[in-house]
């Protein structure tokens, strides 16, 4: 027993010398992360022409435009996003045959689960021209609209990408770096949360939830896995595929 302690006995320091001081093992330092509409812009005409069709016109054509048009807010990362819930995955099993005396049954794998209709859950923050109230919400009722149906190319358009960036920092004197990307294609909203209106002071921001589906998703790592693995080289903003830049500040 006394051997296999002192096997033993150089693990802490080898965890916190050689583990946590690498790239690549080392833990999140908080929240660093960004998310990205890659084209809300495309979605717009059809978010506007559910305003026009709806019972008393929605007059929301200049907020919407507003918020859509800054670059600022959406394509270098939006802004107004708090949190957001990437989904997981499951795949089925249950245990199959005949249940006898002591013998435990076997699982038999009944394939992947669907994805979540609360897949992708995002949380933002509201301000004076509310990104929830002026593109969420119509977007939400837009989908209603069109239906969830296949259309060809180049008809109305309702979907597009987001993409989330999971960002590190190695230290306080290299600049962010972006560790893994995933990529939901095909997203479109499908509920807003309600808001209350009360006369209760508040003294924090109001938060709005916001939930999407997608067709499918992608996840990329940083492709020089040799530099993230056990060296101390910055490691580059870059992916197997040409991406375009983002601006990782938040």
């Amino acid at each position: 027993m006394a051997d296999r302690i002192t096997d033993f006995s150089g693990q802490i320091p080898l965890f916190f010398e050689s583990f946590l001081s690498k790239p690549a093992s080392a833990l999140p330092k908080g929240a660093q992360w960004v998310v990205d509409f890659e084209g809300l812009e495309s979605v717009k005409d059809a978010i506007i022409r559910t305003a026009q069709l709806e019972p008393g016109k929605w007059d929301i054509e200049t907020g919407l435009t507003t918020l859509i048009s800054n670059q600022d807010y959406n394509r270098k990362g939006c802004l107004f996003c708090q949190a957001v819930s990437i989904p997981g995955e499951q795949t089925i099993a249950n245990p199959e045959g005949i249940q006898k005396n002591q013998f435990i049954r076997t699982a038999v794998g009944e394939g992947r689960s669907d994805y979540a209709p609360n897949g992708l859950r995002m949380v933002f923050l509201d301000t004076n021209v509310s990104f929830v109230d002026n593109v969420i919400r119509p977007w939400v009722v837009t989908t209603g609209r069109l239906g969830l149906i296949a259309r060809p190319p180049g008809s109305t358009n309702y979907r597009q990408d987001i993409s989330v960036y999971k960002i590190g920092v190695l230290t306080s004197q290299d600049p962010p770096f972006i560790l893994q990307k995933y990529t939901f294609f095909g997203a479109c909203a499908v509920q807003v949360s309600e808001e209350e209106y009360n006369y209760t002071p508040t003294n924090a921001p109001v938060n709005r939830e916001a939930t999407f589906i997608f067709h499918h998703y992608s996840l990329e790592t940083n492709k020089n896995n040799s530099a993230i693995k056990f060296n101390n080289s910055k490691i580059p903003v870059s992916f197997a595929t040409p991406q375009r830049n983002v601006n990782v500040q938040r």
